[in-house]
């Protein structure tokens, strides 16, 4: 009978352990998303323009629903030495997106998205999102994970738009979206 105690306690053990490990896998695999989601975000600032504006000196990069991104953005922010400079704003689908140049909208936002592309089009707010099916439904940008890496879909009409022009690099870097 003991045996039997401690055969399931160890299997019971073996299982817990098993699921911490995995979740500490997910965790650290989503945290290098959040950073490398930043990264490119910021990136987009030096590829992208916006008309009527020539060299701007700040950017506003506003963040919805995704508050592990808006703190890596802060960090880079404050570490950019580049320009242009870059702010970030916190902000909710409510929100006016007046003076933001870059808007990241996070999980959980797709009944927000009609709103949302209507106010981007109207104050020449680039849409990014890791959603699925952003693009399709009027976004501008959709990152994606292919083969391990963070990449991404663009949708040049609607950021055209949205009056922002995306530099012919960083178009040649896009990937084709797969057939859903």
């Amino acid at each position: 009978m003991r045996y039997r105690t401690y055969k399931l306690l160890a299997a019971v053990a073996t299982l817990l352990l098993t699921l911490v490990t995995d979740c500490s896998l997910l965790q650290a695999q989503t945290l290098q998303i959040d950073s490398s989601t930043a990264n490119w975000i910021e990136g987009f600032a030096d590829f992208v323009r916006w008309e009527g504006e020539e060299n701007s000196e700040m950017i506003t990069i506003g963040v919805i629903g995704a508050p592990e991104v808006a703190s890596y953005l802060e960090r880079r922010a404050l570490s950019r030495t580049s320009t242009p400079r870059i702010k970030v704003a916190i902000l909710s689908p409510h929100d006016s997106f007046r003076g933001v140049d870059i808007l990241y909208i996070g999980g959980s936002q797709q009944k927000h998205w009609e709103t949302i592309f209507a106010k981007c089009k109207g104050n020449q707010t680039l849409s990014i999102s890791s959603q699925d099916g952003f693009v399709e439904a009027g976004g501008c940008v959709e990152f994606v994970v292919r083969r391990n890496r963070l990449r991404f879909y663009i949708a040049s009409e609607h950021a055209k738009a949205c009056d922002v022009t995306i530099s012919s690099k960083l178009l040649e870097l896009a990937i084709e979206p797969k057939a859903r």
